[in-house]
């Protein structure tokens, strides 16, 4: 077996890089292409603090063997692994329980229990590899499509961060999406001729991009084939033309009768239109979302 090791946050194109890395040098060998990470963000372990996520534990898994693996293995992070040591990590985990031939790593991939004097890197990796019986590759870093942004799972939540989804997209290569279940909102948008699917956000388990309008593509987990994807707009915010209120995430969707309540939907960011803000009315507020309707369909209508 041929196996990379990590988080994943994302299944960023860095991501991506390495894991067909390991698919091609795996069949290159008549090997299994295998990628491990870890139900939870070890650094949530480690800290005790949430660590908001790009993806869920189903959609990397599904992403990663999209990319190229045979099968992604999860282990379960805990206290326990996460005091282990490097050498104990490799041998207990990727050795004896894994059975691991070939290890390949990403170029700033470190893992293993770490203290205010330990320094351990790729030099540490290859010795502890040798004496087990491991052979170890390490991989060069991919470059990203803007040189001035590093491919990483921080890139990716600092563009979210300020709204930027054509960036997280890019980094991504893909754009970046939410799930949430429908539940009811207070009919303002209908009433405006813009009636919305609202989320709830309490069944969002990913990050939410900053406030603004978005440009989206919007998707019913349980509908399949071309007409199961619509385009639409999404506001992100508290609603200020109104009470300025709780958290809400509204999807208007293009060209859609039915009803959504209580279905799952899947929303992909295209482009961020603008930013919220209050209107004097609700009808100067219904305006400007003909206006951002037109403007999206004339970008992303074909």
């Amino acid at each position: 077996m041929i196996a990379t090791i990590g988080f994943f946050d994302g299944v960023h194109k860095g991501h991506q890089f390495v894991v067909r890395q390991v698919a091609e040098e795996a069949q290159r060998r008549g090997m299994q292409a295998v990628v491990v990470t870890f139900d939870r963000p070890p650094r949530e372990v480690v800290t005790g603090k949430p660590c908001p996520l790009l993806t869920t534990l189903r959609q990397k898994q599904s992403l990663i063997v999209k990319a190229g693996a045979d099968r992604c293995e999860v282990l379960h992070f805990d206290r326990e692994m996460a005091q282990l040591p490097a050498r104990d990590f490799m041998r207990t985990v990727l050795k004896e329980k894994l059975h691991l031939e070939v290890l390949m790593l990403g170029y700033d991939n470190r893992f293993g229990h770490r203290t205010p004097d330990s320094h351990e890197g790729f030099d540490d990796y290859l010795r502890y590899a040798g004496e087990l019986g491991i052979e170890l590759i390490r991989l060069p870093e991919k470059a990203c499509p803007d040189a001035h942004v590093r491919c990483s799972s921080s890139s990716v939540r600092k563009a979210l961060s300020e709204g930027d989804v054509s960036l997280a997209g890019e980094l991504l290569g893909r754009p970046y999406s939410i799930a949430g279940r429908v539940v009811h909102g207070r009919g303002e948008g209908r009433r405006l001729d813009f009636p919305t699917a609202n989320l709830s956000p309490e069944t969002v388990e990913t990050i939410l991009p900053a406030a603004g309008v978005y440009a989206v593509s919007v998707k019913v987990d349980d509908e399949n084939g071309p007409e199961s994807r619509k385009l639409g707009m999404m506001n992100i915010g508290t609603r200020p033309t109104y009470d300025g209120g709780a958290l809400s995430l509204e999807a208007h969707v293009f060209d859609f009768t039915g009803d959504l309540y209580d279905r799952q939907l899947t929303v992909e960011f295209l482009r961020r239109i603008r930013d919220e803000q209050a209107f004097s009315s609700p009808e100067a507020l219904r305006r400007q979302l003909e206006k951002d309707k037109n403007q999206i369909i004339s970008t992303f209508k074909r």
